[in-house]
This record gives structure tokens, sequence and C-alpha cells, in this order.
């Protein structure tokens, strides 16, 4: 009896590596999705211990850390806050949510809600990200 090698096959199997390619890319798709529209504002929100996400119909203001305002994706200014006040003032009822950049001036802040608050709206919120433990 004589041993004799297999003969190895010149094929490459890449059924493994195109399922890696697919995972890679549903994660890339999945994640970057999550991010929201805080990323497409470049804003930080600050951390939070606390609170709890309740799927509510809200209108969402964002602040950066240049204290220009945002809504559905055209700059406000502070002295057009008026004009944002027209474009939003069908939705009183509607929950206010003010994304503010943490690096965002107090005094803009402060600005925003007494602005709402003079324009009778009456439920303002901001929005904090968890803090991981």
């Amino acid at each position: 009896m004589s041993y004799q090698p297999k003969k190895k096959s010149s094929t490459l199997n890449l059924a493994p590596m195109i399922d890696i390619v697919f995972l890679l890319l549903i994660f890339f798709l999945v994640s970057s999705t999550l991010q929201g529209e805080e990323a497409l504002y470049n804003i930080t929100v600050p951390d939070s211990s606390i609170g709890e996400t309740k799927n509510v119909e809200m209108i969402n203001i964002f602040l950066d850390k240049d204290n220009q305002i945002y809504y559905k994706e055209k700059q406000y200014s502070r002295d057009e806050i008026e004009t944002l006040l027209v474009d939003i003032s069908a939705a009183k009822d509607k929950k206010l949510k003010i994304y503010a950049d943490k690096q965002t001036n107090f005094e803009s802040i402060v600005f925003l809600i007494e602005k709402f608050k003079n324009a009778d709206y009456q439920n303002i919120s901001f929005a904090l990200r968890e803090k991981n433990k």
C-alpha cells in the first residue's frame, strides 16, 4: 500500500466571504440610520441618567453650538424666530422638543424657551442622551 495524497482543488469557496460582506453591509446600514436627525445638524446632546422615551408626535427644534436654530432642515437665526413661529403655528397642541448642543450658549436656550412660551406653546422638553453605565 502506497500513500497517495489527495489532489487539492484549485477553486476558492467564496460563500463565506460573501456572507461576511453582507453582514458588514447590514451592520453599517443599521448603525448609520440610528443616529437620526442629531447627526444631520452635528448636535451633541448632553447625557442623562433619567428619563424615558415615549412615542408621541412632536415638533423637533435643533440648536447647534453656534446658536443657529434648525427646523425641518431649514436654518433660522435669532432675528428670524418669528418666521419659525409662523412655520410651526398650526401645531401648537403638539409637544415641542429642543435638541440643544451641550456647547450651546445658555442665553440662546432661554431665548428659545421664552419665544415659544410667549407663543402659547405649553409642552416644551429637551433631548438628552441616556448615560452609559
